[in-house]
C-alpha cells in the first residue's frame, strides 16, 4: 500500500497541517502535548499523521527517550552499576516509545477511519512505527499499551517480544460501597485489622485537594517528593519535572485531581489521578521517606485514592504497575496489558536482560497470594464482570 507520513516535533506544527486543519473535529487525545510543554529532559516528541493515497488514516504520538545512567537504580550492586553506566555512556542508546511513558489513561494511537479492519489497523500501526524507527535510528523500540486487536497480530511477529508480566493493579468498586467503611466491611479480619492500624497512624495528617494555584505554589516540593519515590525504583524510564503537574492541571482541569498531605503544616506527600471512563486512575505520587514508616504514608495514600474514587462515584480504581504486593493487599487484582519490545543493539540487549532480571527478582511472587476480601466480594465482582461483558457484546 502507498503509505506516507507527516512527522512533526511540535504540537503547534501538527495543528497547522492542512489535513488536520480540514478536519471538522480534531481527533487529538487529551493533553497529548504535556511532555512537550513540560520540556522533560532526555525526551523528544513526535506527532505522526499516517496517510494512504493522501487520505489520513491515523494520528499517533511517539517519544524518543535518550537512556541515561540516571534512569537506573541498582546502587546496591556496585559492579553491575559501574558496567551499566559505562555501557550507557559509550553506546548512548535511545528508546522509541509508541505511546506515552508517563500516562496510560488514553490511547496515543488514534485511527481516523473507524471502519478499518483489525488487520488493516495493525498494518497502519506497524508501518507508522517502522517509519519512526528509520527516522530516529532508535536502539530499542517499546510498543506501550497496545490495543488488544492489534496485539493479536504482533504476538505472531518474531521480531517483537512481549513484555513479561505487564500488569496494572486495579480494583472494581462495588455499587454498595459508598465510603471506606463499606470497603472495610468486605475485608477479611486480618486485613481489616491491618487497614485500621494504618489509617489510625494517619489521623494527624491534613489532606486537601490542590487547585491550580496550589500546584503552582507547591510544584517544586512535589517534584522533590516525586524524586524520592522514583529514586527508590530500579528502573525509571523518563523522569518528570515540576512543570508536568502544572501543565496537566491546566489541560485536564477538574479531571486531574491532585491532593496534598500535610504534617505540622509541611507538605510531606502528594497524590495525583486522572478521571476518565468512570475510573479513578492514579497517575503519580510522592512522599517523604523519613515520615513514611511512622505514618504508613504509602498505604494511606492508596486508601485516600480509594476514598476519593468512592466519593466521586467511580466504578474502578487503577493504581498502576509498581509495588504489586502493596496494591494486592489493598484488594487490587492484575489487569494484563499488551506491550512489546524490540532491541537492535547487543549492548542494549545485555543491559535489558540484566535489569529485567533484577526487576523480576525485586517484584517477587508474593502478591499473587494476597486475597484480602471475603468471598462475597469476589462473587459480586464476577457478576459485575459478566454484566459488563454482556453490555460490551
Amino acid at each position: 500500500m502507498s503509505y506516507s507520513f507527516c512527522v512533526f516535533t511540535t504540537y503547534d506544527d501538527l495543528m497547522l497541517n492542512e489535513h488536520v486543519q480540514s478536519m471538522q473535529q480534531k481527533p487529538i487525545c487529551r493533553a497529548i502535548d504535556m511532555v512537550e510543554k513540560s520540556n522533560i529532559d532526555n525526551v523528544n516528541n513526535y506527532y505522526v499523521l499516517t496517510l494512504e493515497n493522501n487520505i489520513p488514516l491515523a494520528l499517533s504520538y511517539f517519544q524518543l527517550l535518550h537512556v541515561k545512567p540516571l534512569h537506573f537504580n541498582i546502587a546496591d550492586k556496585k559492579v553491575q552499576q559501574f558496567a551499566l553506566s559505562l555501557a550507557l555512556r559509550v553506546v548512548k542508546p535511545t528508546l522509541l516509545v509508541a505511546g506515552n511513558l508517563f500516562r496510560h489513561d488514553a490511547s496515543f494511537f488514534q485511527f481516523l477511519n473507524k471502519n478499518l479492519t483489525a488487520e488493516k489497523r495493525h498494518e497502519v500501526f506497524i508501518q507508522s512505527t517502522e517509519h519512526l524507527i528509520g527516522l530516529t535510528n532508535a536502539s530499542g523500540i517499546f510498543l506501550k499499551d497496545v490495543d488488544k486487536s492489534i496485539a493479536t497480530f504482533i504476538q505472531n511477529d518474531t521480531s517483537y517480544f512481549a513484555l513479561a508480566d505487564d500488569i496494572s493493579m486495579e480494583m472494581n468498586l462495588l455499587p454498595t460501597w459508598k465510603s471506606l467503611a463499606d470497603y472495610e466491611q468486605t475485608l477479611k479480619h486480618k486485613y481489616l485489622q491491618r487497614c485500621k492500624k494504618m489509617r489510625k497512624s494517619f489521623q494527624d495528617i491534613k489532606v486537601r485537594e490542590f487547585s491550580l494555584q496550589d500546584i503552582q505554589k507547591y510544584s517544586r516540593e512535589m517534584e522533590n517528593l516525586y524524586l524520592q519515590v522514583t529514586r527508590k525504583q530500579m528502573v525509571s524510564m523518563g523522569i518528570l519535572n515540576h512543570t508536568f503537574f502544572e501543565e496537566l492541571k491546566l489541560s485536564l482541569q477538574d479531571d486531574y485531581k491532585v491532593c496534598g498531605y500535610f504534617y505540622h503544616d509541611k507538605l510531606i506527600a502528594f497524590s495525583s489521578a486522572i478521571l476518565h471512563d468512570d475510573e479513578y486512575d492514579m497517575n503519580y505520587i510522592g512522599f517523604d521517606y523519613a515520615v513514611n514508616q511512622s505514618h504508613y504514608l504509602y498505604f494511606n495514600i492508596l486508601f485516600h485514592c480509594l476514598d476519593n474514587a468512592l466519593s466521586l462515584g467511580c466504578k474502578k480504581l487503577i493504581l498502576g504497575r509498581t509495588a504489586l504486593e502493596a496494591k494486592a493487599i489493598m484488594g487490587c487484582e492484575p489487569d494484563y496489558r499488551f506491550s512489546f519490545y524490540k532491541l537492535r543493539n547487543v549492548v542494549v540487549n545485555w543491559f535489558y536482560q540484566l535489569v529485567s532480571g533484577y526487576f523480576r527478582e525485586q517484584q517477587g511472587e508474593k502478591w499473587k497470594d494476597r486475597h484480602p476480601f471475603k468471598s462475597s466480594y469476589y462473587s459480586n465482582e464476577k457478576t459485575m464482570s459478566a454484566e459488563v461483558e454482556v453490555v460490551d457484546t
